[in-house]
């Protein structure tokens, strides 16, 4: 089985996902890491200072890697776009957002955005076009060990070895 766990930036996706990987001993990829090791982008984003990912490569190394292991838990905003059996959307209240990214530093114009984004639900959007499941918990004010134990039982999964 495949998990993605997606959702808007600061939603706590990286956290929540070492927290279900622990719980489960699932193996766990950062797409982002996962993209940086292999060098998978397509250019960088100036106004954005971001780099933009190559998804078509990025699906195939996810696919390799599926083939080696049967239960995998996928992490990043863009997660919802990779080969997967369910996705699993983190939502945060837009303020506690705000206060997380401005902690972080993140320029104003990249705050807005994002949080528009969470509003407007376009991550969940996205996942619902493709994926065969979709799962919505909100994370705000939450531990991610109740987070990750919240995905477990709303999959009704058990601890498998790998």
């Amino acid at each position: 089985m495949i998990i993605s766990i997606s959702g808007t930036p600061k939603t706590g996706k990286s956290t929540v996902a070492k927290a279900l990987a622990r719980k489960l001993e699932w193996k766990l990829i950062s797409l982002n890491e996962l993209a940086e090791q292999k060098e998978l982008y397509l250019g960088y984003d100036k106004s954005r200072k971001a780099r933009i990912v190559d998804i078509r490569r990025l699906r195939q190394e996810v696919a390799k890697i599926s083939k080696s292991h049967k239960n995998l838990i996928l992490e990043a905003h863009y997660s919802h776009d990779m080969p997967c059996d369910v996705v699993v959307i983190l939502r945060t209240n837009p303020k506690e957002l705000r206060r997380r990214m401005r902690k972080k530093g993140w320029p104003k114009r990249k705050i807005e955005e994002n949080i528009e984004a969470e509003i407007m639900e376009i991550v969940k959007s996205e996942a619902l076009e493709s994926a065969k499941r979709v799962l919505e918990i909100d994370t705000t004010g939450k531990k991610p060990e109740w987070v990750a134990e919240q995905i477990v039982r709303k999959l009704k999964l058990k601890r498998l070895n790998l």
